[in-house]
């Protein structure tokens, strides 16, 4: 009995150390290397090496099961220089050739004129409990196909990392600016036989976060932004000069039938945006899967299809078609002081400046683009490669002030009459209206609930309510936060108020609430209030923020409950 006690006591202490250093963890990469070669013709070659060790059966069967190397066959050459699985005890299994699968990349999957890229899925075999996955191989590039080099890498991968090297080898003539960001590493360089090498090793990096609204955005993301374009316009040229020039024939003619029998420019810069996003499918290839090129507005409008980048051409087109001065801008990923190219490219908008009112339309959607971040990340014009000054809107272009009557008919029905006031960076640029949201009302066994309703742009529409409790990265908000609701409930003589009389209010460093529900004879009146100082939050100010943010959401405090005689 006391040998089997010890038995037990010896499992368990192995147990605990398994926990120890795998529960953190589903895998860990040995070793990740990354290689950027320019050759002097011109010629790219991309190489990649990972040697990453298994410890869950979730990293087994699904999440590191397969890799996927999407490339373009018409320009560049895949090659695995080798692939295979070491076993816990020591055997080699080699990756056999039928499971590496050539398949179309999910992007291309409706787009016919680029159904000549392809995705290699390489099927890892031989995987067990503590098996190591061997993966290595190179992308060349013929010449032209990628002018300069041009690299945006978030560094953090969904395991730990405890060799992580990033090499770029180019032609002593070009010059490579680059930035790494939020990792101290230094970049080490060496020239020889004409070529000069720089290379980052960076050791024991942790996972990159599971935590909702993570990205390089929030300003904490390590990341690596490297080009051999001379500037941030050098590289934009290079999409501009694939934009049709302005006063094409045919867009001019699209564009007169489109604003036909429309005298207010409003109405025609709502006919021509309608049409470059409900009648023109979004494709979601990114730049560098379509080596940085698009097809001309004709082809996206031939197809009734496009990237990002053809239904900016197409709208920037059509706008100036119609007598607009239109220009496509761009915005990036993250603030780097140097390295950013066409990689780090985070949206392609079209400015137009109308009746003394800039417009900043997205080529995909009909509702107003975020502008809230360009004092970090400014937009960039295509035309100049210049930044373009825009004026960040303030805290009351964003302000929600709601006076909402609750009366209730003689059937018994809610009615809603609401004065609002909303922001104009929350509305659409050609809808107006009541935008709130309906009060919904239940009776049930003798009692009635009212769901306070809010404006259908407010906060609470936002999932930053159900956060986890504590959190190590920055949040970013979309945008800043100031909203007040005032609710006036008229109660019949049948109906009386069971929610208990409310004042709260919480100010901390992050804003302020205020939930308050008073009775005056039959009328009831409720009052929900909340402001947020800034967007940015880091770790430390993230709990007071939280606290806020989940009395906010709280259905308890948008809820009033009645009994009914």
């Amino acid at each position: 009995m006391i040998q089997n006690k010890h038995k037990l006591a010896f499992l368990l202490c192995l147990l605990l150390m398994a926990t120890t250093a795998f529960g953190a963890s589903e895998a860990e990469y040995k070793k990740l290397a990354k290689t950027w070669t320019l050759n002097t013709d011109g010629s790219q070659e991309f190489r990649y090496n990972m040697e990453l060790t298994l410890f869950t059966h979730t990293a087994m069967n699904s999440t590191y099961g397969e890799s996927f190397i999407v490339y373009n066959p018409q320009y560049q050459e895949l090659k695995i220089n080798s692939s295979y699985t070491r076993q816990k005890d020591g055997t080699i299994i080699k990756t056999p050739d039928n499971a590496f699968v050539e398949v179309l990349p999910r992007n291309a999957a409706d787009a016919p004129a680029y159904n000549h890229l392809k995705e290699m899925v390489v099927v890892h075999t031989g995987l067990e409990l503590g098996a190591t996955i061997y993966l290595d191989y190179t992308v060349t590039s013929k010449p032209g196909y990628l002018p300069e080099v041009d690299i945006f890498e978030e560094l953090l991968q969904s395991s730990p990392v405890k060799e992580y090297t990033l090499t770029i080898v180019t032609p002593e003539a070009k010059e490579l600016a680059y930035t790494l960001a939020n990792n101290p590493a230094k970049a080490s360089v060496k020239q020889s036989g004409g070529t000069r090498t720089t290379t980052w090793t960076l050791r024991n990096l942790p996972a990159s976060s599971r935590a909702p609204f993570v990205s390089v955005r929030n300003g904490d993301v390590p990341f690596l932004a490297a080009t051999t374009y001379a500037s941030e316009g050098e590289a934009l040229a290079i999409l501009f000069k694939q934009f049709n020039p302005s006063g094409d024939p045919q867009l001019a003619t699209l564009a007169e039938s489109l604003v036909e029998e429309k005298d207010k420019d409003e109405d025609k810069l709502q006919a021509i945006l309608e049409y470059t996003t409900n009648h023109i499918a979004n494709n979601r290839l990114t730049l560098d899967q379509t080596g940085y090129r698009l097809r001309p507005a004709d082809a996206a409008i031939s197809t009734a299809y496009g990237t990002e980048a053809e239904k900016a051409n197409l709208l920037a087109g059509l706008l100036n078609g119609a007598g607009f001065k239109a220009e496509p801008m761009a915005t990036y990923q993250a603030h780097a002081e140097k390295g950013l190219a066409l990689k780090a490219v985070d949206q392609l908008l079209v400015s137009c400046m109308v009746n003394g009112e800039l417009y900043l339309f997205s080529p995909s959607s009909t509702r107003r683009p975020q502008t809230v971040n360009f004092d970090r990340t400014p937009l960039f014009s295509l035309q100049t490669g210049k930044p373009v000054a825009v004026a960040v809107p303030t805290l009351e272009d964003y302000q929600i002030k709601n006076d909402i009557t609750l009366t209730f008919k003689k059937d018994g029905n809610l009615t809603t009459m609401t004065k609002e006031s909303v922001g104009k960076e929350l509305l659409p640029y050609f809808k107006t209206g009541n935008m709130g949201t309906p009060a919904s009302l239940n009776k049930q066994n003798g009692y009635a609930t009212i769901t306070l309703p809010d404006d259908a742009s407010g906060f609470s529409h936002l999932p930053y309510g159900y956060l986890n409790s504590q959190r190590k990265e920055n949040l970013l908000l979309p945008r800043p936060v100031s909203e007040v609701y005032t609710y006036t409930i008229e109660c019949p003589d049948n109906m009386e108020l069971r929610t208990p009389e409310t004042d709260k209010t919480i100010r901390n460093a992050a804003g302020s609430l205020t939930i308050a529900v008073k009775k005056n004879g039959r009328t009831v009146t409720a009052i929900r209030s909340l402001e947020l100082n800034k967007q940015l939050y880091t770790p430390a100010e993230y709990k007071e923020l939280r606290q806020l943010l989940t009395e906010w959401s709280d259905v308890n405090g948008r809820t009033l409950l009645f009994s009914v005689r």
